[in-house]
């Protein structure tokens, strides 16, 4: 039977979701009311927003680009937790051949390649935040969100077919799945291929982080921070 995290009532917000409960090949499992994921948190209404201040988030982490969160205030833009580190790196973006990217795992392939220093920002970030639980989000929760949480998942040891399976839920909780265009869907297979690639070329998560300049301490922190402690 597959573990999937719980569904988390943030009202606006309609991909919130705790990846807690999620297994590990060594038999630990991701701890509760830690790492939680969520499409763009300028949806919340007035309850949802209050739901999650009450949380008290050691880090709300914003993935969006500059040209996003320039748009418009976040509604947790003045609590001390939240910071801006967008996945996409604008340096290595100009490398980006859109028109070469047939299919959603060729763009997410293209995004691992280009994006390790952002992604080595980032895990610095959720190392070195104070207790109190991680929030990610880009803006629907599933692609930038998705990638992040999978590279997450795999430096704890979370078996591929339970982080895909993970993924492939923002299509049913956003309701794309029957969204006519492939690049809107979030299919298993797109971060199978994903996660094969990450593995074939980097031996997985923790090789791609120590190559973009994580050390060992940073992702030792991480995975305490991420495991339940209990035995």
């Amino acid at each position: 039977m597959t573990v999937r995290g719980e569904l988390l009532d943030w009202s606006g917000c309609a991909n919130a979701r705790d990846v807690g409960g999620l297994p590990t090949g060594d038999g630990r499992v991701m701890a509760s009311g830690v790492l939680l994921r969520t499409d763009s948190l300028d949806q919340l209404d007035a309850g949802g927003l209050q739901t999650v201040r009450g949380l008290h988030p050691g880090l709300v982490l914003d993935l969006r680009s500059d040209f996003e969160t320039a748009a418009a205030d976040h509604p947790l833009g003045d609590d001390p937790a939240y910071r801006i580190i967008p996945f996409v790196d604008p340096a290595r973006d100009i490398e980006r051949v859109a028109e070469t990217e047939h299919t959603l795992a060729d763009r997410y392939l293209g995004s691992v390649e280009r994006n390790g220093s952002q992604v080595a920002a980032i895990m610095r970030a959720i190392a070195e935040a104070p207790d109190g639980p991680v929030i990610v989000h880009c803006a629907s929760g599933k692609d930038r969100t998705g990638l992040l949480i999978a590279l997450l998942l795999d430096l704890v040891g979370v078996p591929g077919d339970v982080i895909c399976d993970d993924y492939s839920r923002s299509e049913e909780l956003l309701d794309l799945t029957d969204h006519e265009h492939p690049l809107n869907r979030t299919s298993p297979q797109t971060m199978a291929k994903t996660l094969e690639h990450l593995h074939h070329r980097w031996g997985g998560a923790a090789g791609y982080l120590e190559a973009h300049g994580v050390n060992a301490a940073v992702l030792d922190r991480v995975r305490d921070r991420l495991l339940d402690r209990r035995p």
